[in-house]
Formats: structure tokens, sequence, C-alpha cells
């Protein structure tokens, strides 16, 4: 799916949200959305997702500028993970992908289903009967992100998938979103930014509304800090002293 931005703002009362977005993607590109929190991540995702209105600008998707409501058929193409997954806890996973596949007229997803859940859960034979009540952050995570991945989606916006993830989990799900990322357009946000150096081939950071970088993730390189972390740092917090007297808290001598 083909997304672009026009100008796109969003504001809650007197607070300006987003300002000004701006942006074409297309198929085959993996956007890592990064700022820190409060930045507007999880407000673009909702906007692209039809869950919130803008308050000026466009969406435009395959080249149709959106209105109120986006197409029934146009969200069928659309996979989301925003803020957390939200599961039907009393259904076993497989229950629950079932369910999803009904929503998406998959008549025949059991394949689909069983190779996505023997690859997320690696012990997935031993809880394959548990409800999803009993599962752990990071199970429950995983049954999420495939249950946005079972309709094999054209536009694919994961906020923190790999929350909840330790690092083998978090391998797995990496390896498969590397291997589905030329099937669509996918918008990551991550903390982790050694997860968007693995994933991403774009990068849209912002900062208290603002876009203060969109374009090539090696073109974010250029000229800028080896580690990802350290450029984003200087980008959006360039070093300042700190007036704070913190001493008590380092120092080895108990205070009175």
């Amino acid at each position: 799916m083909h997304v672009e931005l026009r100008q796109l703002t969003k504001s809650f009362g007197p607070k300006t949200i987003l300002r000004d977005v701006t942006l074409h993607a297309e198929p085959g590109m993996c956007v890592g959305v990064l700022g820190r929190n409060g930045a507007g991540k999880s407000t673009l995702f909702n906007l692209l997702t039809n869950v919130l209105l803008p308050s000026s600008g466009q969406i435009v998707l395959d080249g149709e500028v959106q209105g109120e409501t986006f197409p029934v058929a146009l969200k069928r193409r659309m996979g989301a993970l925003i803020n957390q997954g939200h599961l039907v806890e009393q259904l076993t996973a497989e229950e629950y992908l079932q369910f999803v596949a009904r929503i998406y007229d998959l008549p025949d997803a059991a394949h689909r289903i069983g190779s996505l859940l023997n690859h997320l859960l690696e012990d997935y034979d031993t809880v394959q009967r548990r409800r999803l009540s009993s599962f752990s952050t990071g199970m429950k995570q995983r049954v999420a992100v495939a249950s946005c991945l079972l309709h094999r989606p054209d536009l694919l916006i994961l906020d923190e998938p790999l929350n909840g993830l330790d690092v083998f989990a978090a391998s797995r799900l990496l390896e498969l979103l590397s291997s589905y990322r030329s099937q669509a357009l996918t918008f990551v946000s991550s903390h982790n930014l050694t997860h968007i150096e693995q994933l991403a081939t774009h990068l849209l950071i912002i900062d208290e509304g603002d876009v203060k970088f969109w374009g090539p993730l090696a073109e974010f390189r250029q000229g800028r800090d080896a580690y990802l972390s350290e450029a984003l740092l200087q980008l959006l917090h360039p070093v300042t002293t700190s007036t704070q007297d913190l001493t008590w808290l380092t120092s080895t001598a108990p205070e009175r």
C-alpha cells in the first residue's frame, strides 16, 4: 500500500500533538518511527488506522484521499498493533486466531495459524490448550503480532511490538518481520534502537509534534555518530550541563 501524508496535523484542544507531517512511503519500506515519550508516535498510528481523525491535512492511501471513514475493504488490508494487544483472553491462542481469520474472511487459515504460532511460541505444544489469560505478557504480545500478520496485510503498523519479549523471542519475531518486509509497507516504533536498525529502511523522527528527520536510514547515518542511539540523542537533545546537584546520590560518604 502506498501512503502519502500531506501536512497532517492533530490537536487536542489547544495542544498540538502532530504538526504538518508530510511524507510518501511505499511497499517494501519499513519506516522506523522514533521520538521520546509523548512525541506523537501513537497518535500518528491512530490516524493511519482511522481510529482518530486529523485536525487538518490529508491521508492519501493508494492515491485516494481518505475522508472521515476509511472503506472497509481498505481497512481489511491493514494489520495494526497500537499501544498494546487486546486479546479475547477466554480463548486459546488458536481459537483467537480462528476468530481473527473469520473477521478477515479467511475460510481456511489453519495452516497459517499453526505456522505462526509454532514459529513465535517456541513451546507452543505445551501451551496449545491453555487460555490466553494464563499466558505471560510476552506470549500475549506474540499472539497479538500473529493476529496482525495472519491476513498478510499491505500496511502493517506495529507500536512497540517487541515489548515484554526476551532476547530469544525478540530474535524470532525480528526474523519474521524482516522476511515479511518486502510484502508490505511497515511502520514500526520501538525504544530499542537495535531492533529499529535491524528492521527499518527509513526513519521518521518526531519531537514535540514536529518532524525532525524523514528519509532513508543510511542518509540519517551520514555524518553522525555510528550508534543510532547516540545520533538520536544528539538530534533531539544536544548535550547540556545539568544544573542539578546530585552529589548526594554518588557520594561514598553517608549524608547526615
